[in-house]
């Protein structure tokens, strides 16, 4: 049994980096919200001095370079009991997201974003195997304001409070939605629900539980 996440398509990958790339050049060039444009330049004239100077406009907001930020490993979801640590996964052979092998394990989709960073952190892991339950079976179970605590390599723990579950057919997965660039630090937790397919040996649907960065 192999109930893993709806397929991530090379191409769709490719596209979201386009978009991320986009919109981190974007919010680099802008001013910042509420910030007023800076008057043209005169040719020739001189600097206003003391009050009259007109204010220059804040600094753009810092983009962080989500390379520079250290990987997640551990995962706590203290209203499930859940403290895990995390394996790597990337695309497998056939184009689809991996999954972790191990059916007790949470894997970080490492082609995502990472705590501390603008863009989704998404962690995947199985619902159950032919020996009952798996990681993520009470994942069904979370509800808004719910905490999930994510550790990176250098000790350092981002908070997080779930803000949205979804249920979505696998042949439907919003790939692009869940997947792709966001302006914020978010977090998703991935595991599959609906019902079995015992021809195809895995589930119908995915679930999506959304849970965004505290301060």
């Amino acid at each position: 049994m192999r109930p893993g996440p709806a397929p991530l398509r090379r191409a769709s990958l490719l596209a979201m980096a386009g978009a991320a790339a986009l919109l981190v050049s974007c919010a680099a060039q802008g001013s910042g919200p509420g910030a007023s444009p800076s008057p043209p330049s005169s040719a020739g004239s001189a600097p206003t001095a003391g009050a009259d100077r007109d204010p220059a406009p804040p600094p753009a907001p810092a983009v962080v370079d989500p390379a520079s930020v250290p990987v997640p490993v551990a995962v706590s979801v203290p209203a499930l009991g859940l403290v895990e640590e995390l394996v790597d996964l990337g695309i497998a052979a056939d184009g689809t997201a991996e999954v972790p092998t191990d059916f007790d394990r949470v894997g970080w989709f490492t082609g995502g974003g990472r705590p501390g960073a603008r863009g989704p952190t998404v962690l995947m892991g199985h619902v159950d195997s032919t020996a009952g339950p798996a990681v993520f079976y009470d994942l069904r179970e979370l509800e808004p304001g719910n905490l999930v605590e994510v550790t990176s390599a250098d000790g350092t723990a981002a908070r997080y409070a779930v803000s949205d579950t979804q249920q979505v057919a696998k042949g439907e997965f919003p790939t692009a939605a869940v997947f792709g660039a966001t302006a914020t630090d978010v977090l998703r937790l991935i595991t599959c629900i609906g019902e079995f397919d015992q021809g195809a040996r895995s589930y119908t649907d995915n679930l999506v539980v959304t849970a965004e960065r505290l301060p």
